[in-house]
């Protein structure tokens, strides 16, 4: 990958993100309690029916593990690239992993709603039997506006992670690489977040498939944002 070509060229002038700190392991044992919540959900099947029930949860589980992990690896690198690990850092870290404990279960919730509308599987089968309704209408735009506070909020605190290691460059040394590196996270952050804000704008206006359709601009712009980062750094190359 373009971004361990960048930071292995440093590697023999500054040992960084080379220890382990205590807020490391307490944010792998946050997301390793997430993610074992999540596990813990799946009741043991009794039955070959509930067996091949468990097999179509699998799907939503399997989308929520995913998202839990790329946060994960966000956080992950962002201490092996910089090595910080001040009171700031360790504040906003808190407040990511005070986040991915409470979005967990919610997040199970809003990908089986969507794996139900996209597969038609019944994945709340106990609740319908019931005679209960899962979702209506009118709370829709309240389900869209809740998790696009959580996703421009998470994005928010990654981008003053970045902003930070961004204002500590000279500390950590960082090459000419490594900062546009560190100024390309912080503009994707930005930009993720921005596009939280535009989903709380539709659904706060209830326009919840607008709201919808600003995350597809999410894959478009990670493509746009590979293709400028990778113009820099051949910029970067030829004036050498």
């Amino acid at each position: 990958m373009l971004r361990k070509k960048i930071f292995q060229q440093h590697e023999s002038k500054t040992s960084r993100g080379t220890e382990l700190y205590r807020i490391e392991a307490l944010s792998d044992a946050v997301f390793a309690f997430s993610v074992s919540l999540l596990i813990m959900s799946l009741e043991v099947p009794k039955t070959f029916e509930e067996l091949q029930t468990s097999v179509h949860h699998f799907l939503p589980f399997a989308a929520t593990v995913s998202l839990v992990f790329f946060f994960w690896y966000l956080q992950n690198e962002y201490f092996r690239n910089y090595g910080l690990n001040d009171g700031k850092v360790i504040f906003l870290n808190l407040f990511l992993l005070v986040l991915v404990l409470f979005y967990a279960f919610p997040l199970k919730f809003l990908f089986s709603i969507l794996l139900s509308w996209l597969t038609g599987f019944d994945y709340f089968h106990e609740v319908t039997v019931l005679g209960k309704t899962v979702l209506t209408e009118e709370e829709f735009p309240q389900l869209i506006l809740f998790f696009s506070i959580g996703y421009a909020v998470i994005w928010f605190i990654f981008y003053l992670l970045y902003r930070h290691a961004y204002l500590n460059r000279s500390k950590l040394k960082l090459s000419i690489y490594e900062t546009k590196y560190v100024q390309s996270q912080k503009q994707d952050a930005m930009v993720q977040m921005g596009i939280g804000l535009l989903s709380i704008l539709f659904a706060w206006m209830d326009l919840p498939v607008w709201s919808g359709f600003c995350f597809l601009l999410i894959p478009l712009w990670l493509l746009l944002h590979h293709y400028l980062f990778k113009r820099t750094v051949k910029r970067i190359a030829q004036l050498k």
